[in-house]
């Protein structure tokens, strides 16, 4: 599954939610947590029930905090939809230790228990704070449904006192210990936060070339403009894919390391390059 665009749909947004099949966002966050006021988040679960068998794109529903109600009444709801082909799991907002994905994953796998689903819902840790952040290994490798961590860089910033400015040094610690957790837990590249401001597109492709170059695999999306901006970064370059052709064919021909184009090539050189070329196959399939 590609993971490059993760688009935020609020729950509440019918129009928005009719639309989903049109987007070229790999992934779509329905949002049952901050974007849908509390007094409307009924009607969130509502046109969630409504239109998840029309949907043909995966979906993750981010619920709300495991620490408040709503989040029962959510598991609720995923219970009633958890036969839909389009529900690939759950993101949880403020993840901030193993033990809030494991209270998770227990109820997922009561729900998987009670229903007829083939395939087991993943989770997506959102890590939203200082303590999510200290605690992102644990978290990386608490379950197997963990499939990949994200970063929400605002309410961080807004836990450790810190503003966000145009370099974002001020989340380069959080992103590099996200990166190094998700590698140490085996699980895939984490997705980064939003870029805000959406009109920006120059500004939202330069922020995503920067955390592709720190490790990260994509991009958190709060409007379709940035879908086709982080599909395009955050997929080979055509240098990229030609350059891992090569290397793949060389690689077959030696024994060990070797020199392609004046750089030496060893085993994780190589096995980046079979990366690169699973996710162009993919990418091409997909299109």
């Amino acid at each position: 599954m590609l993971n490059r665009s993760l688009l935020f749909v609020p729950a509440d947004k019918e129009k928005m939610l009719r639309k989903i099949n049109e987007l070229q966002a790999d992934l779509i966050i329905i949002d049952l947590e901050d974007a849908v006021r509390v007094d409307e988040k009924h009607i969130g679960r509502d046109l969630i029930r409504k239109y998840i068998g029309d949907w043909e794109k995966p979906v993750f529903i981010r619920v709300n905090s495991i620490e408040t109600s709503e989040f029962q009444v959510d598991m609720q709801l995923i219970l009633e939809i958890s036969n839909a082909v389009s529900l690939q799991g759950v993101m949880l907002p403020k993840s901030s230790s193993r033990r809030n994905i494991e209270e998770l994953a227990e109820h997922l796998e009561t729900i998987e228990n009670q229903g007829s689903r083939q395939s087991k819902l993943s989770i997506i840790p959102l890590i939203e704070s200082a303590l999510g952040v200290h605690n992102s290994i644990e978290i990386a490798s608490s379950h197997q449904r963990v499939m990949m961590l994200a970063f929400g860089g605002v309410d961080f910033t807004t836990d450790i006192g810190a503003q966000i400015t145009d370099g974002e040094m001020e989340l380069l610690y959080a992103r590099s210990k996200m990166v190094i957790a998700s590698r140490c837990a085996n699980i895939k590249q984490p997705i980064d936060t939003v870029y805000t401001n959406f009109k920006d597109n120059d500004g939202f492709i330069e922020n995503c070339i920067y955390v592709k170059a720190l490790g990260f695999a994509g991009k958190l999306l709060i409007h379709p403009s940035q879908i086709k901006g982080a599909n395009a970064v955050f997929s080979p370059s055509k240098e990229e894919f030609e350059f891992a052709q090569q290397l793949v064919s060389q690689a077959l021909k030696e024994k060990g390391a070797f020199q392609l184009d004046g750089k030496m090539i060893d085993k994780p050189i190589i096995e980046k390059a079979e990366r690169i070329l699973n996710e162009y196959e993919l990418i091409k399939s997909k299109n």
